[in-house]
Protein backbone atom coordinates (compact mmCIF):
# COMPACT_ATOMS: atom_id res chain seq x y z
CA UNK A 1 0.00 0.00 0.00
CA UNK A 2 1.58 3.28 -1.06
CA UNK A 3 1.54 5.94 1.64
CA UNK A 4 -0.19 9.31 1.52
CA UNK A 5 1.92 11.89 -0.24
CA UNK A 6 3.20 15.08 1.38
CA UNK A 7 3.93 17.39 -1.55
CA UNK A 8 7.23 19.24 -1.43
CA UNK A 9 7.61 22.91 -2.25
CA UNK A 10 9.70 22.09 -5.31
CA UNK A 11 6.83 20.08 -6.75
CA UNK A 12 4.51 23.07 -6.38
CA UNK A 13 6.92 25.35 -8.20
CA UNK A 14 6.78 23.32 -11.42
CA UNK A 15 3.35 24.49 -12.52
CA UNK A 16 3.95 28.08 -11.51
CA UNK A 17 7.31 28.36 -13.28
CA UNK A 18 6.16 26.96 -16.61
CA UNK A 19 6.28 30.06 -18.76
CA UNK A 20 6.14 28.29 -22.11
CA UNK A 21 2.66 28.52 -23.64
CA UNK A 22 2.99 25.00 -25.04
CA UNK A 23 3.19 23.11 -21.74
CA UNK A 24 0.63 25.46 -20.19
CA UNK A 25 -1.88 24.70 -22.93
CA UNK A 26 -1.10 21.00 -22.68
CA UNK A 27 -1.66 21.12 -18.93
CA UNK A 28 -5.11 22.62 -19.45
CA UNK A 29 -5.87 19.94 -22.02
CA UNK A 30 -4.86 16.93 -19.91
CA UNK A 31 -6.09 18.04 -16.51
CA UNK A 32 -9.63 17.55 -17.83
CA UNK A 33 -8.78 13.85 -18.26
CA UNK A 34 -7.11 13.26 -14.88
CA UNK A 35 -9.13 12.13 -11.86
CA UNK A 36 -8.49 11.20 -8.24
CA UNK A 37 -9.58 7.67 -7.34
CA UNK A 38 -10.57 7.12 -3.71
CA UNK A 39 -11.19 3.61 -2.40
CA UNK A 40 -10.97 1.32 0.60
CA UNK A 41 -8.68 -1.65 1.05
CA UNK A 42 -8.12 -4.24 3.74
CA UNK A 43 -4.89 -4.25 5.67
CA UNK A 44 -3.64 -6.11 8.71
CA UNK A 45 -2.35 -3.93 11.55
CA UNK A 46 -1.15 -5.56 14.77
CA UNK A 47 -3.12 -8.75 13.97
CA UNK A 48 -6.25 -6.70 13.34
CA UNK A 49 -7.80 -6.48 9.88
CA UNK A 50 -8.92 -2.95 9.11
CA UNK A 51 -10.34 -1.01 6.19
CA UNK A 52 -8.19 2.00 5.29
CA UNK A 53 -8.65 4.65 2.64
CA UNK A 54 -6.48 4.94 -0.44
CA UNK A 55 -6.13 7.63 -3.08
CA UNK A 56 -4.49 7.28 -6.49
CA UNK A 57 -4.35 9.12 -9.76
CA UNK A 58 -6.59 7.91 -12.56
CA UNK A 59 -6.93 8.77 -16.24
CA UNK A 60 -10.21 9.03 -18.12
CA UNK A 61 -9.55 7.04 -21.32
CA UNK A 62 -13.17 6.62 -22.48
CA UNK A 63 -16.49 8.24 -21.45
CA UNK A 64 -17.09 5.48 -18.90
CA UNK A 65 -13.60 4.06 -18.34
CA UNK A 66 -10.81 5.08 -15.94
CA UNK A 67 -7.24 3.74 -16.12
CA UNK A 68 -4.90 3.63 -13.13
CA UNK A 69 -1.71 1.95 -11.99
CA UNK A 70 -2.30 -1.78 -11.55
CA UNK A 71 -0.51 -2.06 -8.21
CA UNK A 72 -3.75 -0.95 -6.56
CA UNK A 73 -4.99 -4.52 -7.06
CA UNK A 74 -2.20 -6.00 -4.94
CA UNK A 75 -2.19 -3.28 -2.26
CA UNK A 76 -4.16 -5.30 0.30
CA UNK A 77 -2.13 -7.20 2.87
CA UNK A 78 -4.97 -9.72 3.26
CA UNK A 79 -5.34 -10.48 -0.45
CA UNK A 80 -8.76 -8.84 -0.69
CA UNK A 81 -9.67 -6.60 -3.60
CA UNK A 82 -10.02 -2.82 -3.08
CA UNK A 83 -13.61 -1.65 -3.15
CA UNK A 84 -16.00 1.31 -2.88
CA UNK A 85 -14.29 3.26 -5.64
CA UNK A 86 -15.20 6.93 -5.82
CA UNK A 87 -13.82 9.02 -8.69
CA UNK A 88 -13.31 12.79 -8.32
CA UNK A 89 -13.11 14.92 -11.45
CA UNK A 90 -11.26 18.17 -12.02
CA UNK A 91 -14.34 20.27 -11.18
CA UNK A 92 -14.74 18.55 -7.80
CA UNK A 93 -17.74 16.41 -8.79
CA UNK A 94 -17.69 12.70 -8.01
CA UNK A 95 -19.01 9.42 -9.39
CA UNK A 96 -19.00 5.79 -8.25
CA UNK A 97 -17.00 3.21 -10.18
CA UNK A 98 -16.48 -0.55 -10.15
CA UNK A 99 -13.33 -2.55 -10.76
CA UNK A 100 -13.11 -4.12 -14.21
CA UNK A 101 -9.74 -5.87 -14.40
CA UNK A 102 -5.97 -5.56 -14.70
CA UNK A 103 -3.47 -6.27 -17.45
CA UNK A 104 -0.55 -7.97 -15.76
CA UNK A 105 1.95 -7.20 -18.52
CA UNK A 106 1.41 -3.43 -18.58
CA UNK A 107 0.32 -3.38 -14.91
CA UNK A 108 -2.64 -1.15 -15.71
CA UNK A 109 -6.04 -1.51 -14.07
CA UNK A 110 -9.43 -0.26 -15.23
CA UNK A 111 -12.58 1.01 -13.52
CA UNK A 112 -16.03 1.37 -15.07
CA UNK A 113 -17.91 4.54 -14.13
CA UNK A 114 -21.50 4.03 -12.97
CA UNK A 115 -22.55 7.64 -13.58
CA UNK A 116 -22.16 10.12 -16.42
CA UNK A 117 -19.02 12.24 -16.39
CA UNK A 118 -19.35 16.02 -15.89
CA UNK A 119 -19.20 18.34 -18.89
CA UNK A 120 -15.68 19.58 -18.09
CA UNK A 121 -14.21 16.07 -17.93
CA UNK A 122 -12.87 14.78 -21.25
CA UNK A 123 -11.36 11.40 -22.15
CA UNK A 124 -7.87 11.63 -23.61
CA UNK A 125 -7.62 11.68 -27.39
CA UNK A 126 -5.50 9.00 -29.04
CA UNK A 127 -3.64 10.46 -32.00
CA UNK A 128 -0.32 9.88 -33.67
CA UNK A 129 2.20 9.12 -30.91
CA UNK A 130 5.34 11.26 -30.87
CA UNK A 131 8.75 9.75 -31.62
CA UNK A 132 10.64 10.46 -28.40
CA UNK A 133 14.41 10.89 -28.34
CA UNK A 134 16.89 11.12 -25.48
CA UNK A 135 16.86 14.67 -24.15
CA UNK A 136 13.31 15.49 -25.23
CA UNK A 137 11.22 17.30 -22.59
CA UNK A 138 8.16 15.40 -21.39
CA UNK A 139 5.42 16.22 -18.91
CA UNK A 140 2.88 14.49 -16.72
CA UNK A 141 0.27 15.35 -14.12
CA UNK A 142 0.32 14.28 -10.49
CA UNK A 143 -2.15 14.57 -7.62
CA UNK A 144 -2.04 17.40 -5.14
CA UNK A 145 -3.02 16.71 -1.50
CA UNK A 146 -6.74 16.07 -1.32
CA UNK A 147 -7.50 19.31 0.56
CA UNK A 148 -6.34 21.39 -2.43
CA UNK A 149 -8.21 22.37 -5.60
CA UNK A 150 -7.71 21.82 -8.46
CA UNK A 151 -6.57 18.27 -7.81
CA UNK A 152 -3.53 18.09 -10.12
CA UNK A 153 -0.10 19.61 -10.64
CA UNK A 154 2.17 19.77 -13.70
CA UNK A 155 5.45 17.89 -13.58
CA UNK A 156 8.32 18.30 -16.05
CA UNK A 157 11.13 15.95 -16.98
CA UNK A 158 13.14 14.57 -19.87
CA UNK A 159 13.69 11.35 -21.73
CA UNK A 160 16.92 9.99 -20.27
CA UNK A 161 17.24 6.67 -22.14
CA UNK A 162 15.79 4.79 -25.07
CA UNK A 163 16.32 1.05 -24.50
CA UNK A 164 16.41 -1.32 -27.47
CA UNK A 165 17.17 -4.67 -25.84
CA UNK A 166 15.87 -6.86 -24.41
CA UNK A 167 12.69 -4.88 -25.19
CA UNK A 168 12.22 -1.36 -26.53
CA UNK A 169 11.04 1.12 -23.91
CA UNK A 170 11.58 4.76 -22.95
CA UNK A 171 13.05 5.83 -19.60
CA UNK A 172 12.32 9.26 -18.13
CA UNK A 173 13.32 11.15 -15.00
CA UNK A 174 9.71 12.16 -14.27
CA UNK A 175 9.08 11.53 -10.56
CA UNK A 176 6.50 8.81 -9.92
CA UNK A 177 5.20 9.98 -6.52
CA UNK A 178 1.42 10.50 -6.83
CA UNK A 179 1.78 10.37 -10.64
CA UNK A 180 1.81 6.66 -11.56
CA UNK A 181 -0.72 6.09 -14.32
CA UNK A 182 -0.67 9.75 -15.31
CA UNK A 183 -0.58 10.90 -18.95
CA UNK A 184 2.86 11.55 -20.43
CA UNK A 185 2.84 14.20 -23.16
CA UNK A 186 5.12 16.53 -25.08
CA UNK A 187 5.25 20.32 -24.86
CA UNK A 188 2.85 20.61 -27.79
CA UNK A 189 0.37 18.21 -26.14
CA UNK A 190 1.02 14.97 -28.08
CA UNK A 191 0.05 11.94 -25.99
CA UNK A 192 3.04 9.57 -25.54
CA UNK A 193 1.57 7.10 -23.03
CA UNK A 194 1.21 6.75 -19.26
CA UNK A 195 3.76 6.86 -16.48
CA UNK A 196 4.95 3.64 -14.85
CA UNK A 197 8.14 2.65 -13.08
CA UNK A 198 10.96 0.17 -12.98
CA UNK A 199 10.36 -2.27 -10.14
CA UNK A 200 7.37 -3.87 -8.45
CA UNK A 201 4.89 -1.11 -9.31
CA UNK A 202 5.74 -1.30 -13.01
CA UNK A 203 4.85 -3.68 -15.84
CA UNK A 204 5.95 -7.31 -15.56
CA UNK A 205 8.89 -6.99 -17.94
CA UNK A 206 10.34 -4.09 -15.91
CA UNK A 207 10.01 -5.53 -12.41
CA UNK A 208 13.48 -7.12 -12.43
CA UNK A 209 15.18 -3.94 -13.69
CA UNK A 210 14.50 -1.83 -10.60
CA UNK A 211 16.37 -1.55 -7.33
CA UNK A 212 19.44 0.21 -8.67
CA UNK A 213 19.14 3.08 -6.24
CA UNK A 214 17.32 5.48 -8.56
CA UNK A 215 13.91 5.81 -6.98
CA UNK A 216 12.71 8.15 -9.71
CA UNK A 217 13.50 5.84 -12.63
CA UNK A 218 10.29 5.84 -14.61
CA UNK A 219 9.17 4.37 -17.91
CA UNK A 220 6.42 5.19 -20.37
CA UNK A 221 3.77 2.62 -21.26
CA UNK A 222 3.38 3.55 -24.90
CA UNK A 223 0.19 5.07 -26.28
CA UNK A 224 -0.47 2.10 -28.59
CA UNK A 225 -0.61 -0.28 -25.63
CA UNK A 226 -2.90 2.06 -23.70
CA UNK A 227 -5.24 2.40 -26.66
CA UNK A 228 -5.34 -1.37 -27.26
CA UNK A 229 -6.29 -2.04 -23.64
CA UNK A 230 -8.85 0.76 -23.66
CA UNK A 231 -10.63 -0.78 -26.65
CA UNK A 232 -10.71 -4.22 -24.97
CA UNK A 233 -10.23 -3.76 -21.20
CA UNK A 234 -9.08 -6.81 -19.26
CA UNK A 235 -11.82 -8.35 -17.15
CA UNK A 236 -11.25 -10.05 -13.84
CA UNK A 237 -11.61 -13.81 -14.16
CA UNK A 238 -11.73 -13.68 -17.97
CA UNK A 239 -8.30 -14.33 -19.44
CA UNK A 240 -7.62 -12.44 -22.65
CA UNK A 241 -3.99 -13.37 -22.96
CA UNK A 242 -2.62 -16.28 -24.91
CA UNK A 243 -0.74 -19.19 -23.37
CA UNK A 244 1.84 -21.78 -24.43
CA UNK A 245 1.70 -24.01 -21.36
CA UNK A 246 5.40 -24.42 -20.55
CA UNK A 247 7.82 -23.65 -17.77
CA UNK A 248 11.04 -22.15 -19.04
CA UNK A 249 14.39 -20.59 -18.34
CA UNK A 250 16.70 -18.27 -20.23
CA UNK A 251 19.19 -19.63 -22.74
CA UNK A 252 22.06 -17.66 -21.27
CA UNK A 253 25.66 -17.52 -22.47
CA UNK A 254 26.80 -20.49 -20.38
CA UNK A 255 23.96 -22.72 -21.57
CA UNK A 256 24.49 -21.61 -25.17
CA UNK A 257 28.15 -22.63 -24.92
CA UNK A 258 27.14 -25.97 -23.40
CA UNK A 259 24.99 -26.74 -26.45
CA UNK A 260 27.66 -25.46 -28.83
CA UNK A 261 25.68 -22.48 -30.04
CA UNK A 262 28.62 -20.08 -30.03
CA UNK A 263 27.53 -16.46 -30.27
CA UNK A 264 23.83 -17.22 -29.97
CA UNK A 265 22.02 -14.05 -28.86
CA UNK A 266 19.30 -15.73 -26.81
CA UNK A 267 16.39 -18.09 -26.58
CA UNK A 268 14.54 -20.16 -24.02
CA UNK A 269 14.91 -23.65 -22.61
CA UNK A 270 11.67 -25.57 -22.09
CA UNK A 271 11.79 -27.13 -18.61
CA UNK A 272 8.38 -28.80 -18.73
CA UNK A 273 5.32 -29.04 -20.96
CA UNK A 274 1.90 -29.01 -19.32
CA UNK A 275 -0.60 -31.72 -20.27
CA UNK A 276 -3.27 -30.57 -22.67
CA UNK A 277 -1.49 -27.28 -23.40
CA UNK A 278 -0.91 -25.74 -26.83
CA UNK A 279 2.78 -26.63 -26.47
CA UNK A 280 1.96 -30.32 -25.97
CA UNK A 281 -0.46 -30.26 -28.90
CA UNK A 282 2.34 -28.87 -31.09
CA UNK A 283 4.77 -31.59 -30.02
CA UNK A 284 7.14 -29.50 -27.89
CA UNK A 285 9.16 -31.42 -25.32
CA UNK A 286 11.16 -30.89 -22.18
CA UNK A 287 14.70 -29.82 -23.13
CA UNK A 288 13.74 -28.17 -26.42
CA UNK A 289 15.46 -24.87 -27.19
CA UNK A 290 13.31 -22.17 -28.78
CA UNK A 291 15.56 -19.79 -30.75
CA UNK A 292 13.19 -17.88 -33.05
CA UNK A 293 9.53 -16.92 -32.98
CA UNK A 294 7.83 -15.93 -36.23
CA UNK A 295 11.26 -15.54 -37.80
CA UNK A 296 12.60 -13.17 -35.14
CA UNK A 297 15.24 -14.08 -32.50
CA UNK A 298 13.88 -14.69 -29.01
CA UNK A 299 15.41 -11.82 -26.94
CA UNK A 300 16.06 -13.82 -23.77
CA UNK A 301 19.70 -14.17 -22.73
CA UNK A 302 19.28 -13.65 -18.95
CA UNK A 303 16.68 -14.81 -16.44
CA UNK A 304 15.54 -11.21 -16.01
CA UNK A 305 14.40 -11.31 -19.65
CA UNK A 306 12.02 -14.26 -19.25
CA UNK A 307 8.97 -12.04 -18.49
CA UNK A 308 9.52 -10.38 -21.87
CA UNK A 309 9.04 -13.68 -23.70
CA UNK A 310 5.97 -14.45 -21.58
CA UNK A 311 4.58 -11.02 -22.49
CA UNK A 312 5.30 -11.58 -26.18
CA UNK A 313 3.30 -14.81 -26.09
CA UNK A 314 0.49 -13.33 -24.02
CA UNK A 315 0.13 -10.30 -26.27
CA UNK A 316 -0.74 -12.41 -29.31
CA UNK A 317 -4.46 -12.76 -29.99
CA UNK A 318 -6.08 -15.92 -28.68
CA UNK A 319 -6.53 -18.23 -31.66
CA UNK A 320 -3.50 -16.96 -33.56
CA UNK A 321 -0.69 -19.23 -34.74
CA UNK A 322 2.99 -18.98 -33.86
CA UNK A 323 5.88 -20.47 -35.77
CA UNK A 324 8.76 -21.47 -33.51
CA UNK A 325 12.28 -22.48 -34.53
CA UNK A 326 13.18 -25.29 -32.14
CA UNK A 327 16.54 -26.97 -31.58
CA UNK A 328 16.19 -30.57 -30.35
CA UNK A 329 19.17 -32.90 -29.95
CA UNK A 330 21.18 -30.78 -32.40
CA UNK A 331 18.48 -30.69 -35.08
CA UNK A 332 16.36 -27.70 -36.09
CA UNK A 333 12.61 -28.26 -36.13
CA UNK A 334 9.64 -26.03 -36.86
CA UNK A 335 6.68 -26.03 -34.48
CA UNK A 336 3.37 -24.37 -35.35
CA UNK A 337 1.33 -23.55 -32.27
CA UNK A 338 -2.32 -22.50 -32.11
CA UNK A 339 -2.65 -20.28 -29.04
CA UNK A 340 -5.52 -20.58 -26.58
CA UNK A 341 -6.57 -18.43 -23.62
CA UNK A 342 -4.44 -18.79 -20.50
CA UNK A 343 -6.00 -20.33 -17.38
CA UNK A 344 -7.15 -17.98 -14.64
CA UNK A 345 -4.24 -16.60 -12.61
CA UNK A 346 -3.94 -16.46 -8.82
CA UNK A 347 -4.50 -12.71 -8.98
CA UNK A 348 -7.86 -13.26 -10.69
CA UNK A 349 -8.98 -15.99 -8.31
CA UNK A 350 -12.13 -15.46 -6.25
CA UNK A 351 -11.39 -14.81 -2.56
CA UNK A 352 -13.22 -14.67 0.76
CA UNK A 353 -12.02 -13.14 4.02
CA UNK A 354 -13.67 -13.75 7.39
CA UNK A 355 -12.98 -11.13 10.05
CA UNK A 356 -14.01 -13.27 13.01
CA UNK A 357 -11.88 -16.29 12.15
CA UNK A 358 -9.18 -14.01 10.66
CA UNK A 359 -8.64 -16.20 7.64
CA UNK A 360 -8.62 -15.58 3.88
CA UNK A 361 -9.26 -18.31 1.32
CA UNK A 362 -9.28 -18.30 -2.48
CA UNK A 363 -10.25 -20.63 -5.27
CA UNK A 364 -7.78 -23.10 -6.73
CA UNK A 365 -6.33 -22.12 -10.12
CA UNK A 366 -4.20 -23.94 -12.65
CA UNK A 367 -0.94 -22.76 -11.04
CA UNK A 368 -2.00 -24.40 -7.78
CA UNK A 369 -2.69 -27.73 -9.47
CA UNK A 370 0.85 -27.58 -10.85
CA UNK A 371 2.49 -26.40 -7.61
CA UNK A 372 0.73 -28.92 -5.34
CA UNK A 373 0.70 -31.75 -7.90
CA UNK A 374 -3.07 -32.08 -7.64
CA UNK A 375 -5.20 -34.36 -9.79
CA UNK A 376 -7.55 -32.62 -12.27
CA UNK A 377 -10.67 -33.65 -10.33
CA UNK A 378 -9.35 -32.38 -6.97
CA UNK A 379 -11.63 -29.81 -5.28
CA UNK A 380 -11.09 -27.42 -2.41
CA UNK A 381 -10.30 -23.85 -1.35
CA UNK A 382 -6.76 -22.65 -0.65
CA UNK A 383 -5.96 -20.85 2.61
CA UNK A 384 -4.06 -17.78 1.39
CA UNK A 385 -3.69 -15.95 4.71
CA UNK A 386 -4.11 -16.72 8.43
CA UNK A 387 -3.70 -13.99 11.02
CA UNK A 388 -1.40 -15.01 13.86
CA UNK A 389 -3.36 -15.15 17.09
CA UNK A 390 -6.74 -15.36 15.36
CA UNK A 391 -9.15 -18.24 15.91
CA UNK A 392 -8.09 -20.08 12.76
CA UNK A 393 -4.40 -19.53 13.50
CA UNK A 394 -4.66 -20.65 17.12
CA UNK A 395 -6.52 -23.76 15.98
CA UNK A 396 -3.64 -24.69 13.69
CA UNK A 397 -4.82 -23.65 10.24
CA UNK A 398 -1.91 -22.47 8.07
CA UNK A 399 -1.41 -20.58 4.83
CA UNK A 400 -1.10 -23.08 2.00
CA UNK A 401 -3.59 -25.53 3.51
CA UNK A 402 -6.25 -26.69 1.07
CA UNK A 403 -9.65 -27.07 2.74
CA UNK A 404 -11.53 -30.08 1.38
CA UNK A 405 -14.22 -30.36 4.05
CA UNK A 406 -15.52 -28.05 6.75
CA UNK A 407 -17.84 -29.53 9.35
CA UNK A 408 -18.57 -32.45 6.99
CA UNK A 409 -19.49 -30.13 4.12
CA UNK A 410 -17.50 -30.69 0.93
CA UNK A 411 -15.64 -27.51 -0.03
CA UNK A 412 -15.24 -26.66 -3.71
CA UNK A 413 -14.94 -22.86 -3.59
CA UNK A 414 -14.46 -19.87 -1.26
CA UNK A 415 -18.22 -19.40 -1.29
CA UNK A 416 -18.64 -22.80 0.40
CA UNK A 417 -16.30 -21.68 3.19
CA UNK A 418 -18.22 -18.41 3.50
CA UNK A 419 -21.54 -20.20 3.97
CA UNK A 420 -20.22 -22.53 6.66
CA UNK A 421 -18.41 -19.82 8.65
CA UNK A 422 -21.33 -17.39 8.49
CA UNK A 423 -23.73 -20.13 9.60
CA UNK A 424 -21.35 -20.95 12.47
CA UNK A 425 -21.46 -17.30 13.55
CA UNK A 426 -25.25 -17.28 13.61
CA UNK A 427 -25.41 -20.55 15.55
CA UNK A 428 -22.42 -19.66 17.78
CA UNK A 429 -20.88 -23.09 17.23
CA UNK A 430 -18.31 -24.03 19.81
CA UNK A 431 -16.15 -26.07 17.45
CA UNK A 432 -15.47 -26.39 13.71
CA UNK A 433 -13.47 -29.18 12.13
CA UNK A 434 -11.42 -28.48 9.00
CA UNK A 435 -10.29 -31.39 6.83
CA UNK A 436 -7.27 -30.11 4.89
CA UNK A 437 -4.46 -31.24 2.67
CA UNK A 438 -1.07 -29.98 3.78
CA UNK A 439 2.21 -30.94 2.14
CA UNK A 440 0.61 -33.85 0.34
CA UNK A 441 -0.97 -35.26 3.50
CA UNK A 442 -4.47 -34.90 4.88
CA UNK A 443 -5.36 -34.04 8.46
CA UNK A 444 -8.15 -32.75 10.69
CA UNK A 445 -7.82 -29.36 12.39
CA UNK A 446 -10.15 -28.23 15.16
CA UNK A 447 -10.90 -24.52 15.55
CA UNK A 448 -12.74 -23.34 18.68
CA UNK A 449 -14.27 -19.84 18.33
CA UNK A 450 -14.52 -17.61 21.38
CA UNK A 451 -17.85 -15.89 20.73
CA UNK A 452 -17.99 -14.36 24.22
CA UNK A 453 -14.67 -12.60 23.76
CA UNK A 454 -13.48 -13.58 27.25
CA UNK A 455 -9.97 -14.89 27.86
Amino acid sequence: MRGWCVLTASALVVAGSTADAGPSAAFEKYRASVVAVNYYVETSIMREVREIGGRDLGLLVAPDLVLLNGSIVTSSSTGAQPHDFRVMFVDGSEADAVYVGRDEFANLAFLRLEEAVPARARPIQFGKAPKLRVGDPVFTLGLLPENLQPIVRLQAGRVVAAVDRPKPFIVTDLAVARALGGPVFTADGAFAGVLSELGEAGPSFAQSFGGDGDENAAIIIDAATVQRLTLAPPRRGQSQRAWLGITLQALDKDMAEYWGLGDNTGGIIINSVMPGSPAEQAGLREGDLVLHMNGEPVPVSEEEHVPIFVEQIGSHPVGSRLKLDVLRAGKHLEANIDLVAAPKSRLDAATYHNDEFEVTVRELVFQDYRSFDLKPDFKGALVSRVEEGGWAGVGGLESGDIIQKLDDRAITSPDDVKQVLEAAAVEKRKKLVFFVQRGGRTQFITVQPNWSGSS
